[in-house]
């Protein structure tokens, strides 16, 4: 099996995947009831008609199903993928009063899962200069 790692490009074309409406469908937010500012994503499915067996034609009621393309599914969204998210939950969590800030550390060569950087430089060599 070939495996290969992303450099970002595929993530680019993940995302303008999603920017694309789905046909048929459109997007609606239903609002938190504990929460009346968090909105919830759906996505509203169009269904057409049904010709019953008299021939008489019955119309169908839109489904919604939740919507999993996160803001990129959003037509009124214009993020940059290299830029993050907004930080659109941090007043809410902040609000529950059960988290702490908490500045991070430095990188360290175990988080790309070498043990030091003689480990990660000899890795390369063996790999003619790309990283595992």
């Amino acid at each position: 099996m070939n495996s290969e790692k992303s450099n970002g490009a595929d993530s680019e074309n993940s995302v303008h995947s999603v920017e694309k409406p789905l046909p048929n469908s459109l997007r609606v937010y239903a609002k938190g009831k504990l929460y009346p500012d968090i909105r919830v994503p759906f996505r509203e499915i169009s269904l057409a008609p049904t010709k019953s067996m008299n021939g008489e034609i019955e119309v169908n009621d839109p489904v919604r199903v939740y919507d999993t393309s996160g803001p990129w599914g959003d037509p009124d969204f214009h993020g940059n993928v290299t830029q993050g998210l907004p930080p659109l939950r941090a007043k809410w969590i902040r609000g529950r009063g059960d988290v702490e800030e908490y500045e991070g550390r430095k990188v360290q060569p175990i988080d790309d899962g070498y043990l030091s950087v003689a480990h990660a430089e000899h890795s390369a060599k063996r790999n003619g200069g790309k990283k595992d």
